[in-house]
């Protein structure tokens, strides 16, 4: 009897949350059967390449960030699966050379190494 209960209730949630969205049109606030233009596009920024090698890999991240890149992923050069705490982790390579002019959309891999210790068993 509980289980019929809760699976009324939850189809009866359902049903409310469709009722709902379909009658509000979803936050648009055009009129229906027009169509919606597409967002406007921002011209990214041209941006040089610092040399983050031999940094943290946080605090390269960061500097990064700051320069205005939004696009960067740590991959490792030790033989580990993946980078877990960038406080952790050296930058040992980086895929654009520094002085490269990219745009700030361009992604940007830093290959990094763990600070000391050794493999976990």
């Amino acid at each position: 009897m509980r289980r019929k209960v809760v699976r009324v209730a939850r189809t009866f949630t359902v049903l409310l949350l469709l009722l709902v969205m379909t009658t509000t049109s979803c936050g648009r606030t055009d009129r229906p059967g027009t169509p919606i233009s597409p967002a406007p596009t921002t011209s990214s920024a041209i941006l040089t390449m610092p040399d983050v090698v031999g940094e943290n890999a946080a605090v390269a991240v960061d500097e990064l960030q700051t320069l205005g890149f939004k696009s960067i992923d740590l991959g490792t050069v030790d033989g580990r699966w993946m980078v877990i705490l960038p406080q952790n982790w050296r930058v040992q390579t980086q895929s654009a050379k520094a002085g490269t002019r990219l745009a700030s959309e361009s992604k940007i891999v830093l290959g990094c190494a763990r600070i000391g210790g050794t493999h976990w068993p």
